[in-house]
């Protein structure tokens, strides 16, 4: 049972000349695949978010520790524990910071 991609790279073969495909070179035959199969070009750009810390936070927000403290008590912000450290995501602090718009 051959699949659509192998019937299209017979077919293709086929019609474009006369050379069977066990004398194409490697490179003859890497076209051939690539002109046949869509190869994506572009490639999803992956973004990692940051984590701050507390004191980058409050610098970043233009907030006090206290208000940050008590945000993160009303659950306003959320935050992270890592390795005992309480981090926050810079988005978490862009979505803040643009809700309060």
């Amino acid at each position: 049972m051959l699949t659509e991609t192998t019937t299209q790279i017979i077919n293709k073969i086929m019609i474009e000349g006369n050379t069977p495909v066990w004398q194409l070179t490697v490179t003859q035959l890497t076209e051939l695949i690539q002109s046949i199969i869509a190869v994506p070009t572009e490639t999803k750009e992956v973004v990692e978010d940051i984590y701050l810390t507390s004191k980058e936070a409050q610098a970043y927000l233009k907030v006090s520790v206290t208000t940050l403290y008590r945000w993160r008590r009303d659950k306003y912000i959320r935050v992270e524990k890592k390795g005992g450290i309480v981090r926050v995501k810079k988005s978490e602090c862009d979505r803040v910071l643009n809700q309060s718009i």
